[in-house]
């Protein structure tokens, strides 16, 4: 386990490899007064740059300033398209890519910048599917140093910041992030009890699941589980199992003794749905055994008005919200080349749009705990997953925004590696088996989640946790 904090660090006085050689760098940006301010700025240095709408395909050099205004999606979609459209080159042949983003200032949830940070998982995974290329991403804070100052800072670190992949520039410094071993302190006695709401989308199945039964065993405390599946009752005529192809034979003989005709897609969404409503029922059973209290809701997070809803009747039944446990996520995987902008909606909604909608509705600051469900993949990359280390880094991201608004909270993000179950089925862990990375056994998971949750204040903002697919 590692703590990410951001250290001051001296440029190395080296420029940028690829840019001062290139015969033309594209600059691409959706804002004007930043385009032009940013590329004048790199004429008058000696660089042969322009601005551009969109990638020749034919540059030497990518400056991408998606991340300096704009949505979360339209920011981090546009980087995407971008560098898709330059990915044949910069597997053949290599080249620079350099990522802008302006995450700077204290947190509103109103604040779009906040949401923006996740260009840096961006940048890590396009360094592991482009192992020729130079990658950076460069975070300036333009309200803190203006357009001007930040700007000047920009070009500065071209040209002497080497090829240092994740730098931020305010008028504090120039910060860089590392990971250090950490070690939790121990539990602060009292930080939640049976008084509590703990809010927890994602958390009735999966992973999530036991790091929440594990939580109820230590508090006693009240959960509100927050998921898309409906609780599908188990039909009286059929024997409970746990395995989906039993199941879908069973369902498959009931169906032709009933004289029915049932297609593949539809035995299997049947399925699914049932041993769906049978994991959530375990789940719910198994708070309540170690002496919690479950309540669950079947609501999309990233639906405001279902939130909305959501929110009412969790207050009614078990009382008002004192923390929350952001767990929700989905994957999408391909590579940069292959990925859409409709992929990285679906893996957005649940873990952005949800947590948007949530801090519309619920002030952060009345909250005893927060913890977000993060990855190693936002820490490190990992090649096919560039919109889920986005999504993930904005949670990273948002952790330290809300923490420092709030200096006595108990906020953190943990970047789970790969568990021994969820999401990592048979043929996922034979791969993490031939990279040499070994996953997270689930009951160890469940016990430095809960752990890390009742540290505290004294918990670290930001942990990675089974790190070793960093150097897979």
């Amino acid at each position: 386990m590692r703590a990410v904090t951001y250290q001051p660090q001296i440029p190395v006085g080296r420029v940028t490899p690829g840019l001062r050689e290139a015969a033309l760098i594209e600059f691409i940006g959706s804002d004007p007064a930043h385009g032009q301010a940013i590329v004048q700025a790199m004429l008058e240095a000696g660089f042969v740059v322009r601005e551009v709408a969109q990638p020749s395909g034919q540059a030497d050099a990518l400056i991408l300033a998606h991340g300096l205004t704009g949505t979360t999606l339209d920011a981090h979609c546009g980087a995407l398209e971008a560098i898709s459209a330059q990915a044949k080159r910069f597997e053949e042949r290599g080249g620079t890519l350099i990522l802008l983003q302006d995450t700077g200032g204290r947190f509103q949830p109103t604040d779009h910048r906040a949401w923006r940070g996740g260009l840096t998982g961006l940048a890590r995974t396009a360094a592991r599917e482009f192992p020729k290329a130079t990658v950076r991403a460069i975070d300036m804070d333009i309200a803190d140093l203006g357009l001007q100052g930040a700007t000047d800072r920009l070009v500065e670190e071209l040209l002497s910041g080497g090829t240092a992949p994740c730098v931020g520039l305010s008028a504090q410094g120039r910060l860089v992030p590392a990971d250090g071993l950490a070690a939790l302190p121990g539990n602060r006695p009292g930080l939640i009890g049976s008084q509590d709401v703990i809010l927890v989308t994602g958390g009735a199945r999966g992973v999530t699941a036991d790091c929440i039964i594990e939580l109820a065993r230590r508090t006693q405390a009240r959960f509100a589980l927050l998921g898309r599946s409906a609780i599908t009752p188990w039909p009286d005529d059929l024997a409970p199992v746990t395995d989906e192809k039993a199941l879908r034979s069973a369902l498959a003989a009931r169906a032709k003794a009933n004289g029915e005709k049932v297609s593949p897609a539809a035995l299997n969404k049947a399925a699914r749905a049932l041993l769906s409503g049978a994991e959530i029922r375990s789940t719910l059973g198994a708070i309540e055994q170690s002496g919690g209290k479950a309540l669950y809701v079947p609501t999309d997070v990233a639906d405001p008005a279902a939130l909305v809803d959501a929110l009412s009747r969790i207050e009614a039944g078990l009382g008002p919200v004192t923390g929350l446990v952001h767990g929700a996520g989905v994957l999408a995987d391909k590579l940069i080349r292959e990925k859409t902008r409709d992929q990285v909606e679906k893996v957005f909604a649940p873990k952005i749009s949800g947590l948007e909608a949530i801090l519309a509705l619920i002030n952060p600051n009345q909250l005893k705990t927060i913890a977000f469900f993060s990855s190693v993949a936002a820490r490190y990359g990992n090649a096919g997953q560039a919109d889920y280390a986005m999504a993930n880094e904005i949670l990273n991201r948002m952790a330290h925004w809300l923490k420092a608004a709030n200096p006595d909270a108990a906020i953190t993000s943990l970047g789970w590696g790969p568990w021994d179950g969820g999401m990592v089925d048979e043929s996922l862990k034979a791969k993490f088996a031939e990279m040499g990375v070994s996953l997270i056994p689930r009951m160890a998971g469940a016990n430095l989640f809960a752990d890390a949750v009742l540290a505290g204040d004294a918990c670290p903002v930001e942990l990675v946790i089974g790190s070793e697919i960093a150097h897979g």
